[in-house]
């Protein structure tokens, strides 16, 4: 009960920086705020998160959350911090829907991970705060997060928020960032590594019965729209989060390319499929604008929308033939050959 009467709050300069994937958005702005040289392309490129992409068969705004947030860490190694997580399987949701004494057993223990780490100067990922997202915690106060969040982003006041008071589906999760690594951005195996990452993802089949994943989401998101049966809040969420995704996709397939020369047929051919499915999946978030309103009741707004999704969906499959044949080639022994 002692760390619920702590105080205390990183002594750097924390500024948010902005994404419709407020994870991505928190991790990068703790590892900035720690002096990693990195941007949202890096960081969602190295973890995986710019290849996700997961459509609930009603477009719940679930969706850009609903994977496995374990495979995120490895990239985070690479861009040079170690990582340190604690999550739970409760859920823990303002409604009180879920949860009990075991369930604020874990919020004291992530609010005592988060308190120790923000005394030594270093902020974290912290999920669940105001809504069901990613946050930056970069203080304690009397039982109470401090944190820069979303709403720096709309303006809206930032208070401090209860250890117990988070809404955190799928329970308490926080990510540290403890130590620095020796592992440079940018290194060949990393690039390699977050190729091969990819490549699963856009094949990788849905865990969750109403969900559909990679390549085959397209197909839950375009029979969602062709049987009218979208929520309109959640469909313009994702639409907002997946086109982001692919933004982020594309810079950072770019950036492999430039610095791998072992692969930068391949990997550019990729970028360039992303470069489509960026362009395509744009045209679903302009039709479809967050917050949601009637647009979704359009049948020439569906219409289109199934268009651009079935274009992005062409153009990512042509990404992830071309990202396997990177796979399949030596990195290293190519770039050695070329000196």
């Amino acid at each position: 009960m002692e760390a619920m009467k702590t105080t205390a709050q990183v002594p750097m300069e924390v500024q948010y920086q902005p994404a419709w994937l407020t994870w991505v958005a928190s991790a990068t702005t703790c590892l900035r705020a720690l002096g990693v040289d990195c941007d949202t392309a890096d960081v969602a490129g190295l973890t995986g998160y710019a290849f996700v992409t997961t459509v609930h068969d009603e477009l719940c705004p679930s969706g850009p959350t609903m994977f496995d947030w374990g495979m995120l860490d490895h990239g985070i190694n690479m861009l040079g911090r170690s990582t340190l997580v604690f999550s739970s399987s409760d859920c823990h949701t303002k409604d009180g829907r879920f949860g009990g004494e075991h369930t604020r057993e874990h919020c004291r223990v992530a609010f005592e991970l988060v308190a120790r780490e923000v005394s030594e100067g270093r902020p974290c990922v912290l999920w669940g705060a105001y809504v069901p997202e990613f946050a930056v915690a970069v203080g304690v106060d009397d039982g109470k997060y401090l944190v820069r969040s979303f709403k720096e982003v709309t303006g809206d006041e930032q208070p401090p928020i209860a250890f117990d008071d988070l809404d955190a589906p799928g329970g308490p999760y926080v990510m540290a960032f403890p130590t620095a690594t020796n592992i440079r951005k940018g290194q060949l195996w990393g690039d390699c590594y977050a190729v091969g990452l990819a490549v699963q993802l856009l094949n990788k089949p849905s865990a969750f019965r109403r969900y559909g994943t990679g390549l085959k989401a397209f197909d839950v998101w375009v029979r969602a729209l062709e049987q009218n049966k979208a929520d309109p809040f959640g469909n313009a969420y994702n639409a907002q989060c997946w086109a982001e995704a692919r933004r982020l996709a594309r810079d950072f397939l770019a950036r492999v390319a430039e610095r791998n020369p072992a692969v930068a047929d391949s990997v550019t051919r990729a970028h360039e499929a992303y470069v489509d499915s960026a362009a395509a999946m744009r045209r679903v978030a302009e039709l479809f604008p967050f917050p949601a309103k009637d647009e979704v009741a359009s049948a020439d707004n569906r219409q289109a929308a199934i268009a651009a999704l079935r274009d992005a969906q062409a153009a990512e499959t042509k990404a992830a033939a071309a990202l396997m044949e990177a796979v399949e080639t030596d990195w290293e022994s190519a770039a050695a050959a070329a000196g």
